[in-house]
Parts: structure tokens; sequence; C-alpha cells
């Protein structure tokens, strides 16, 4: 019996889609939902950075700075069609908006030598949400989803060497993709205003393959010469994700809501053309470390605590 349920679960999920609804929908609604996350976040850019500086023998240490406030996160609408079909309460539709920004500090180690690096970096995502509410009791949902993201992420560092050689350096990347995800939500209303949510992001890239573009470039003027490293290909990503929380009737149609918050977006490059010179000259080793920080994978990891509210227009 158990193995029958997890296995109709699964199926439902893979042809429905993504809800945030954290309390009951009375009828046809439009919700509109904003947050702020208080959180850690970060970049898969660090690990790649770090393996793309470790062949010349520089070290760098955790970026710092990951901390931060996002006011404009999860911010969009999902309108719910009601259907009163038995369990099947109604279908939706949403769209929802999410950006990061944060100011990233290191330093760096070489042989004689500080690097002193800082960045500005910001990442942005939207979801497609698509699917249904299952309702088995009145205080009671399960929620399937499938969710189609966007994101990219942009990041410009500058740095500076002093020792033996000494450096100034720039370094821009740039990332996209698109992916299909699958998952599960769950509320459970503990009376008229309060519900308590689970959403779960489980697995993909589903029915949607990945897709998206990698961009790296690193220049460096030395005391004796410059450098300069490039890569450049595809990008494909997929995520995990865990949000459990609480939401409460403050006004009439109007919910607050906090929940923690804890994903892993894991990332790479796929096929990428990479290159790394010493003034004129081709560093095979250092071309392959490009290739090899390009191509493996690295997570981008936000966890902390959203803070929001929720509105409903009855249509």
């Amino acid at each position: 019996m158990k193995r029958s349920l997890v296995f109709f679960l699964i199926v439902i999920s893979l042809f429905t889609g993504s809800v945030f609804a954290q309390g009951k929908v009375e009828g046809n609604a439009l919700r509109i939902k904003g947050a702020s996350f208080l959180g850690s976040l970060r970049t898969d850019l660090e690990k790649r950075n770090f393996y793309s500086d470790i062949v010349g023998l520089e070290y760098n240490q955790d970026w710092q700075g990951n901390r931060g406030t996002s006011l404009i996160n999860d911010f969009g609408f999902d309108y719910f069609h009601s259907l009163n079909a038995g369990i099947l309460s109604n279908v939706f539709l949403g769209l929802h908006l999410n950006r990061f920004t944060r100011g990233y500090e290191w330093n760096s180690y070489y042989a004689t030598g500080l690097g002193i690096k800082e960045g500005d970096y910001r990442l942005l995502y939207s979801d497609i949400n698509l699917g249904i509410t299952l309702s088995p009791s009145s205080n009671f949902r399960i929620l399937p989803k499938y969710v189609i993201r966007s994101m990219s992420q942009t990041f410009e560092g500058n740095y500076l060497g002093i020792g033996g050689p000494s450096y100034l350096g720039q370094d821009t990347k740039t990332t996209s993709g698109t992916s299909g995800l699958v998952g599960v939500g769950f509320e459970f209303d503990l009376n008229d205003r309060a519900t308590l949510f689970a959403d779960f992001l489980l697995f993909g890239p589903f029915l949607l393959n990945s897709t998206g573009t990698y961009n790296s470039e690193q220049f460096r003027v030395y005391n004796n010469g410059f450098g300069l490293n490039f890569a450049n290909g595809g990008y494909t990503f997929y995520s995990e994700k865990i949000s459990v929380g609480g939401s409460i009737v403050v006004l009439p149609k109007l919910r607050l809501f906090v929940s923690f918050e804890r994903e892993n977006m894991t990332a790479k490059a796929k096929s990428p053309v990479a290159l790394s010179f010493y003034g004129d000259t081709l560093d095979r080793v250092g071309t392959l470390m490009e290739f090899v920080s390009a191509t493996a994978d690295h997570q981008i990891a936000m966890s902390g605590i959203k803070i929001g509210v929720t509105y409903d227009l009855n249509l």
C-alpha cells in the first residue's frame, strides 16, 4: 500500500507543477507574493576561481561577505482556478522572481606575495510554476509540482598582487541556464488562520533539458608580463531544495509567512573552449586546469530565513 501511494504521488508530480500557496485558496484567485531573504549564498564561481588559480601556485582563501539580505525575493504571483473535482481542488499557473547580490572579498597567497581580491556578484532566477492541488482532507493538501527555472550569474572581480611578481587583474564571469525541475509541497492547516507548509525540489532536469552558457575571462598585468585565462561553452544545472515554515492570516486575504530555506544548485560548464596564455605563449597546464575548473560539478548554495506576505485577489 505504501509503495502504491509513493508511486501515485511520483506519477502526479511528473505531470503537474509548482505552487507556493502556504494557505488554502478559496475559489478562483490571484495570489500575489513578496518576500525578503536573510542568509548566506556561496557561488560555484568561488571553487572555479580556486582551482583555476592553484595551477599558478596561488592559494585563495574562502570568500567573505556571503551573508546578507535580499529584498526582492520570491516576488510574483500564482493564479488558481478552482475545480472542486473530488480531491483535485484547483489548477494553477504562476511566475516568481528572485534576486541576490553580494560583495565578496578574500585574500590569496603565493610563494613571495599576497593577493588582495574583491568582486561584485549577482544571481537572478525566475520560476514558472504549473500544477494542481490535491486535498485528501479539508485541512491537508499535497502539491506536486513542475518548475521551469531560468537563472543567470554575473561576477566582476578586481585583483591586486603585492610581492614577486606583483600584478593587477580583472576577472569577469557570466553564466545563464534554463532547466525543468520536479518536486512536491505539503500544507497542513492548524486552524482557520495558521498553516504549516513544506516545499521540496527533488530532482532535474526533467522534460526540459538544462541548457545555458558559461563565459570566464581573467586578465592580469604583471611587473614582468601579462596573462590571460579564457573559457567559453555551455552551462547546465539542477536544483535540490527544502523549505519549511508557517503562515498566519493577519488581515482578510493577507497572510504573513516565515520559512527556513536551504537550496543547492549543482552546476557545471559543458564542452567549453578553454585557453591560458602567459604573454604570447600557450600555458598547457593552465589551459587544462581552466577546462577542469569550468567542467567540474560545483554548487550554488543558499540557506537562510525568508519573511514575506501573500495577498489574494478573488476573480
